[in-house]
């Protein structure tokens, strides 16, 4: 008993050290641009995006800031919706925009591992997972420009006034932070604090037994299996199996592909609850946090399904 609450305590702490910094980050950063009056020309970069979307253009400041942290741009959606600077319509689509940059930096830690050990189709099953991203990220746009009032697009972002020091724009970013980081952290800290126990207590550890049961469905050759199986317990585990099967001859490349394809869509569903949904809802609460993590899990999952059913098609027909 005291050992769980040690370990809980102990995995609570690192998740909260992961994520808290970048919370404060996130919302501090949003009220420094808003107080130096430069939120426009930043956003400006995004603005196609935003304008088809029919969001405003402070969220096109988050999804650069995405691209950096993605926390950090969520913590900044927040902030402006609890402005009410953008409505929970949009935020929703914001957010979900958002996870196409984290999709895009996953080069860092990818590309390092299943280049040197699948090399081609390493490189072919990141392009692919890049190819998912982006036709999310198209589908919520057209969402949005579909749901969202025209009003929606109009410039709400100030007009520049006069000249603020960067001296002043941190006392005042300081002084109006103060309010929404409280809010936040008073949902973050007993949220994280509850997924660390269930990550103790063996919940994902069951939830992920019963996903790799799922794969059954899936067109994956018998010797897949073993690739999804070590994808549950990491890309690099997944990686190393597949290069091992791939040498020996005992499964073609685009099985390899295929599998991998087939152990994301199943792992997501446990990464998706096990991480996203404790930071969704850390950030953005029970409710709107449940639903973002649940309309990016299912529109990634449903487009990857799809791809898998493309690509087992043309292997069986090839």
């Amino acid at each position: 008993m005291y050992d769980g609450i040690i370990q809980t305590a102990t995995l609570a702490a690192g998740l909260l050290g992961e994520m808290v910094p970048m919370m404060i980050a996130g919302v501090f950063l949003a009220e420094v641009l808003v107080a130096l009056n430069v939120a426009g020309r930043i956003a400006a970069l995004s603005r196609p995006l935003t304008s088809f979307a029919c969001l405003r253009e402070e969220c096109g400041t988050s999804f650069l800031m995405a691209f950096v942290s993605p926390p950090a741009a969520n913590a900044m959606l927040m902030d402006y919706h609890a402005k009410e600077i953008i409505s929970r319509k949009e935020l929703v689509i914001a957010a979900v925009m958002n996870s196409f940059p984290t999709v895009v930096m996953h080069w860092r830690y990818l590309l390092p591992v299943y280049i040197p050990l699948l090399g081609i189709p390493g490189l072919i099953y990141f392009g692919l997972l890049m190819l998912v991203g982006l036709a999310k990220t198209a589908f919520v746009m057209v969402l949005g420009r579909v749901i969202l009032t025209p009003t929606s697009c109009t410039q709400v972002i100030p007009a520049e006034g006069p000249a603020v020091t960067l001296q002043e724009a941190l006392r005042t970013a300081c002084t109006s932070s103060k309010k929404i980081l409280v809010r936040l952290l008073s949902i973050t800290v007993p949220t994280i604090v509850i997924v660390a126990f269930l990550i103790n207590a063996g919940v994902f550890d069951r939830l992920a037994g019963m996903m790799q049961g799922a794969g059954a469905i899936f067109p994956v050759p018998p010797e897949g299996f073993a690739i999804i199986a070590a994808q549950f317990g990491s890309f690099v585990a997944g990686a190393s199996v597949a290069s091992a099967l791939l040498a020996a001859g005992d499964m073609t490349w685009q099985q390899i592909v295929l599998t991998l394809l087939v152990g994301n869509v199943l792992t997501s569903v446990t990464r998706s609850i096990r991480w996203l949904g404790s930071s969704y809802v850390a950030i953005f609460g029970m409710r709107t946090g449940t639903e973002i993590m649940l309309v990016s899990t299912v529109l990634r999952n449903g487009i990857m399904a799809c791809l898998v059913a493309v690509l087992a098609y043309g292997l069986e027909w090839g």
